[in-house]
């Protein structure tokens, strides 16, 4: 279902860009229930709402889920995204510095295409406060800010999709609005910042950074992805609107 609303989120957003899909491939953990949740027709409910919002895509990952794997190579062979690009390389790997390397080599991927949207899919998002703490093998599931940074200012980036995981330390509205804040700290004046909610099943959200020159218009574009009580996607919006 994760993968579903991303690819959901970046047809619709971005129809006509060039868009780059950066992996931080984790060695899988069957341990957990990620997957549990598949656009399939047999799961009736679920299938429904998802055709309802896009009949190719759904159909798509049916495809994908018959085959019973989840390899990542099949959005690019179904062509999931039309104008899509997946950088696949495993985060982790032996030797001093190859999370560097590894980093290089996804900025060239991104050069190469070009691509002026990047998605960075990370397992649980961007780096905790505690990271430091963390070993090397955990430390994979996260995006470092200067990795963020260094994608972000790539001259051919317009936008920057980033998957943050909810914690449950605090309520979904407080991550998402310090979030927010942080990054338009952060990127002042160099980045216009849209928080986009994950609504079905497992909650999670993106955060976008978009060069001013950028116009983004995600309440259009998911118009009819974000009303009523099933919506896909929700806007984090103002505190006072």
């Amino acid at each position: 279902m994760g993968d579903f609303g991303k690819f959901l989120l970046l047809k619709h957003l971005f129809p006509t860009e060039s868009i780059a899909t950066i992996w931080y491939l984790y060695p899988d953990e069957t341990h957990n229930n990620d997957g549990s949740h598949k656009v399939v027709e047999g799961n009736s409910n679920l299938y429904r709402h998802c055709h309802s919002l896009d009949p190719q895509m759904s159909e798509l990952f049916h495809k994908i889920h018959q085959r019973d794997c989840r390899h990542i190579d099949l959005f690019e062979e179904l062509c999931v995204l039309e104008n899509g690009h997946y950088f696949t390389e495993s985060i982790l790997g032996d030797g001093e510095g190859y999370r560097s390397q590894w980093m290089e080599r996804a900025i060239e991927f991104i050069r190469s295409k070009p691509s002026n949207v990047v998605c960075i899919d990370p397992d649980n998002g961007i780096e905790p406060s505690s990271i430091s703490k963390l070993s090397t093998l955990k430390q994979g599931k996260y995006a470092t800010y200067v990795e963020i940074e260094s994608f972000f200012t790539l001259e051919c980036v317009n936008h920057l999709v980033i998957y943050q995981h909810f914690h449950r330390q605090q309520s979904h509205d407080m991550q998402m609005r310090e979030a927010k804040l942080k990054f338009e700290r952060l990127y002042e004046g160099r980045a216009v910042v849209t928080i986009i909610r994950h609504n079905p099943v497992q909650a999670r959200f993106y955060i976008i950074l978009s060069k001013p020159t950028e116009i983004l218009e995600p309440i259009r574009s998911l118009e009819d992805r974000m009303y009523g009580p099933r919506a896909f996607f929700s806007i984090l919006r103002a505190m006072n609107e």
